[in-house]
């Protein structure tokens, strides 16, 4: 990973935080990756959101969570909150993520997209 990625790998685990401390001791890797999906899709929404000077994006997460639990709810519209005050001058998609377990450990990194992420329900791609 070269110095950039590890950059914005770690402003990204810094806007999990409040979501990764919330986590179970020893979760497992699939619960880690489905988090880190999660908070990746409410950082790219809000970004392409000031990119476009519009709700669009925002509004589909929301959208696509309507149904899920309440906590769950709450913790996608505290991230949208977290990323639009205290990330907001960080205007960098996220291209690719990868979510690997080596020695028992669960390791997390990613990459700011050299282009604008295919229009799909998932905007970004894993390793």
């Amino acid at each position: 990973m070269n110095a950039q990625d590890e950059q914005i790998t770690q402003v990204i685990l810094t806007f999990a935080q409040p979501v990764l401390v919330g986590l179970p001791n020893g979760c497992s890797k699939a619960q880690f990756a489905g988090v880190m999906r999660t908070v990746l899709t409410v950082w790219n929404a809000v970004v392409k959101d000031a990119q476009d000077g519009g709700n669009q994006h925002e509004t589909a997460v929301l959208g696509t969570i309507a149904s899920a639990p309440k906590e769950v709810q709450l913790m996608v519209k505290r991230l949208i909150k977290r990323k639009k005050t205290k990330f907001a001058t960080e205007q960098r998609l996220i291209g690719q993520h990868w979510v690997h377990e080596q020695g028992g450990e669960v390791l997390f990194g990613c990459e700011a997209a050299d282009e604008q992420p295919a229009p799909s329900g998932v905007p970004f791609k894993t390793k």
